[in-house]
């Protein structure tokens, strides 16, 4: 009789670059396909300058030779590693031998970077599944120039669908996160339930998710539990902050965009899409019109027109939208109107501009044409370039602009995770995406510590634990 296994290519011991490999006789399935945020190389991203990236044409072959992703090349586009030489892939991961099957499948939790980065290279007879949502999103992000786009067969799932493998199967959960459509799974063989949780948050818009990824847990008897833990310190005793709610939040926003007499330049991150949604009616509501860099118009109209449930009915899709024409690349074209900067110059008072870092130059035109000067605002959203970062403190204080930072996070904070481990009550714990997954308190399950490479039986995990005192 086989028995399930999983081996751990990525997010042992560092933030991001899930990659873990579920197995059971013939069939795998490998969960997240990013890159760790302190690989050699991380994936350049559109609204972010970059200083060290992979070379164009070469990225796979790097990520490989780099050991930043799983080295089992089925998973891959033959034209993209071909000539490489194999056993160099193999010297990187010390000459391990990895478990063989014949089919192996991919889900991707969410678009994120470091969940997401290598599947622009999948192999197009790839099997991928996202959760509906995130599928919409991925076609915005290809749209507005986000990501590549990939050959690999995708498959969008309803929430709370199950995949059949034969061998075992998997059910698609939608937690919340600050990524449109972010789903776990469960992964059942017959003999033990494993849960995944992907990146998620309890403070967010949608708790009631996180409630019942739980209580799924609990009715399927969860043997072992995987999760996020991003948010951990060194020392187990340390006072983590709390995160503000994404209603307190949306909150704070809207009083400062009530309150600004000038322009108001939100920077965040496109990838979340309801709190977009928000921000675009919650300024609707407040007198002011939206404008858009061309990449943010692009992500926000190309996953609506794929449909995005959780926005089905949200007053921001009639919102009247139109882009910096300065934004737009030449000859491309836009499902918006266009606005100049001169115009939005003049009337600073009437917009919010959803805006990004790398074009901090339009602050220099639009705070010296029009009146009201000194008086705009810089909202900084969960976004990766904060407020105290040189150019951005450079640009605030020469055009005098008010500075705020509106941020909650992404991930659990470690109360919460300890909280979910508490009332799932699996038999075992492994943290990933953390650099202290140690610091994990596991209220009584027992805490197995996953060597990068490293592949083991689920059934030894939870022999293990029973050795250990816990539970049975």
């Amino acid at each position: 009789m086989y028995e399930g296994q999983l081996t751990f290519f990525g997010g042992v011991g560092k933030s991001g670059g899930v990659q873990v490999l579920f197995g059971k006789g013939k069939q795998g399935l490998l969960f997240d396909f990013g890159v760790e945020h302190s690989s050699l190389l991380f994936p350049k991203q559109l609204t972010l300058y970059e200083p060290v990236g992979a070379t164009p044409g070469r990225e796979l072959r790097q990520f490989l030779l780099g050991g930043m992703t799983a080295p089992l090349l089925q998973l891959y586009d033959p034209e993209l590693i071909k000539g490489l030489d194999t056993q160099k892939v193999r010297h990187v991961w010390g000459d391990r031998e990895f478990p063989a099957y014949e089919q192996i499948s991919l889900f991707i939790g969410h678009m994120h970077t470091d969940h997401n980065a290598v599947l622009p290279y999948a192999n197009p007879d790839l099997p991928v599944y996202l959760n509906h949502d995130t599928y919409s999103l991925y076609r915005g992000m290809v749209t507005g120039g986000h990501t590549p786009d990939t050959a690999a067969r995708i498959q969008a799932c309803d929430d709370l669908s199950v995949v059949d493998f034969g061998e075992f199967t998997m059910q698609i959960i939608e937690m919340d996160h600050n990524a449109t459509g972010a789903a776990g799974i469960l992964i059942d063989d017959g003999v033990h339930t494993i849960a995944y949780t992907g990146d998620w948050r309890r403070h967010g818009k949608h708790p009631e998710k996180i409630d019942r990824f739980i209580r799924l847990c609990r009715e399927k008897r969860v043997d072992l539990l995987i999760t996020e833990g991003t948010r951990l310190a060194a020392d187990p005793s340390a006072e983590i902050s709390r995160q503000m709610t994404e209603d307190e939040l949306l909150s704070r926003y809207s009083d400062m965009v009530k309150k600004s007499e000038g322009l108001v330049y939100l920077q965040m991150s496109p990838r979340d899409l309801e709190r977009m949604a928000n921000m675009i009616a919650l300024a609707n509501e407040n007198g002011r019109k939206i404008v858009m860099e061309a990449s943010h118009a692009l992500i926000w109209h190309g996953a609506n027109r794929e449909g995005l449930r959780i926005l089905e009915g949200h007053p921001a899709l009639g919102a009247n939208i139109r882009v910096i024409d300065a934004t737009v690349p030449s000859g491309m074209s836009m499902p918006y109107e266009t606005i100049s900067l001169e115009e939005v110059a003049a009337c600073k008072n009437q917009y919010v501009y959803f805006f990004k870092f790398p074009d901090l130059a339009h602050m220099i035109e639009l705070e010296t044409l029009g009146d009201w000067q000194g008086r705009s605002h810089f909202i900084q959203s969960d976004y990766s370039v904060k407020l105290d970062h040189p150019d951005v403190m450079k640009y605030l204080k020469t055009f005098g602009i008010t500075g705020h930072s509106l941020c909650n996070g992404g991930h659990a904070h470690p109360e919460a995770i300890a909280g979910m481990i508490e009332d799932i009550a699996p038999r075992a714990v492994i943290t990933l995406h953390s650099r202290h997954p140690g610091s994990q308190q596991t209220r009584g399950s027992y805490a197995y510590h996953p060597e990068k490479g490293e592949t083991v039986t689920v059934s030894s995990i939870l022999a293990s634990a029973i050795q250990a005192g816990n539970r049975s």
